[in-house]
């Protein structure tokens, strides 16, 4: 006996889309947002960079959930043709965060304050926006969708 499966074809990479995530600020935050992030990117095309957008994505939801009194966080994820970009906002334009280096003295590091540096050295571009009573962090992250990215 012989069986077959219709396979779906895949779907082309959506682009110029906007999709945009708001949750409490929590403890599990960074896990919703991230895991969140890689399935749009995964489902949308873009899985060759779905793995640097996890990181990426975790270290700046994990600072506004950490070191803001905000009670809520923002993620917004833009898709082009070119890049990926991945917007975090929280509501304390107080302090806008500085990226300090990824790797270096060890024992620093248990300190925090590397996240930034992370996403530095994985992310194409990134820059802090502080604008009026809130703060976006955003990192974009280049490739062709479905590409080698």
């Amino acid at each position: 006996m012989t069986s077959s499966a219709l396979t779906p074809p895949a779907l082309p990479p959506v682009q110029n889309t906007n999709y945009r995530f708001t949750g409490p600020s929590l403890p599990n935050a960074p896990a919703i947002a991230r895991h969140w992030v890689v399935d749009l990117l995964r489902q949308s095309g873009w899985a060759p960079v779905a793995e640097r957008a996890e990181l990426c994505t975790s270290e700046l939801v994990t600072n506004a959930h950490r070191h803001t009194p905000s009670p809520v966080i923002t993620v917004e994820v833009s898709l082009t043709a070119e890049a990926v970009t991945v917007s975090v906002r929280d509501t304390d334009p107080r302090h806008a965060p500085r990226a300090r280096p990824a790797w270096g003295d060890a024992s620093a590091v248990s300190g925090g304050g590397r996240g930034l540096g992370l996403v530095s050295a994985l992310a194409d571009t990134w820059a802090v926006h502080c604008d009026g009573g809130s703060k976006t962090v955003w990192f974009t992250l280049k490739g062709p969708p479905g590409g080698s990215g």
